[in-house]
């Protein structure tokens, strides 16, 4: 019980500090209708006791994750380490702008693409993380922690301190359909210049890869089409070129890979006694 009140505890924290609206939390429940379809064979007891400690990990990264992201982003523009500058390229390139997606625009169509683009960067990964907590499998766990930010923050790094690129509206002069506000023009800048390849792509992306392994077709339906939503929202708002995305989705099915290879030494390397919880969930998860 004390394990059950603690999961649930957890998982209001990460909606509190990530400041989820209504929608938010209804869309994690249709997410966990159908959870007993992936549920795996292991005990409560025994995976609590791996379960709740992780759960609580990755609340932590998440709470110190975005201080430390900004710092670094704030530490790039202030040394101007970029060796290419993309904009003028980018921008020369016919439909790249994706001008296209909004063909059909509307100021409720704009409303509903700000709140996805919002809340996508981590509500995507969240919701899959916590159905995986009551799927009681530390595999499905790791690797949607893994394929999300844990390996992509690192890894993407390389490309936003060598390539300059700047969002689809301020290198075309347009406003910013997010309505963001910005103290200083440095924020400004700071805010649209790392866009090679697009993460809010490649975080949602590697969530619909990963999504497609479960067997409840609910909850497939479902992700597939906010993933989808999310990866479109960033076009329609004149965020990211269309390159942005396609290199967020080939970037981000490289790390879904590297993380089943990441978890699949891991395990081997694991004492026997965690391995055996490990296995039980492997076994189910498929």
């Amino acid at each position: 019980m004390c394990g059950i009140l603690a999961s649930i505890y957890l998982v209001w924290r990460i909606g509190t500090v990530g400041g989820w609206t209504l929608e938010c939390w209804v869309l994690l429940l249709i997410c966990l209708v159908g959870v007993r379809k992936d549920q795996v064979d292991v005990e409560w007891m025994k995976f609590l006791a791996v379960g709740v400690p992780l759960l609580g990990v990755f609340y932590y990264f998440y709470g110190t994750g975005n201080g430390i992201w900004w710092s670094i982003a704030y530490r790039m523009f202030q040394n101007n380490l970029h060796i290419w500058n993309w904009d003028s390229m980018m921008n020369s390139i016919p439909f790249n702008d994706a001008a296209w997606a909004r063909t059909i625009s509307h100021p409720r169509l704009d409303k509903t693409m700000v709140w996805i683009y919002n809340y996508g960067f981590v509500l995507s990964l969240w919701i899959c993380i916590v159905r995986s907590y009551w799927t009681r499998s530390v595999k499905k766990m790791l690797s949607y922690a893994l394929s999300g930010h844990l390996l992509q923050f690192p890894l993407i790094l390389p490309f936003y301190h060598l390539i300059l690129l700047r969002e689809v509206w301020w290198v075309k002069g347009q406003p910013d359909l997010l309505g963001r506000q910005f103290a200083t023009e440095n924020d400004l800048l700071t805010n649209v210049m790392n866009c090679f390849p697009s993460m809010h792509t490649s975080i949602s992306f590697a969530m619909l890869l990963l999504a497609l392994r479960e067997r409840d077709r609910i909850f497939k339906y479902v992700m597939v089409t906010y993933c989808s939503a999310i990866i479109f929202s960033t076009m329609y708002l004149q965020i990211h070129w269309v390159l942005d995305v396609i290199a967020g989705m080939l970037f981000a099915y490289g790390v879904v890979k590297l993380a089943d290879t990441v978890i699949y030494w891991g395990c081997k390397l694991l004492p026997a006694r965690f391995n055996k919880l490990y296995a039980a969930a492997e076994g189910r998860a498929g």
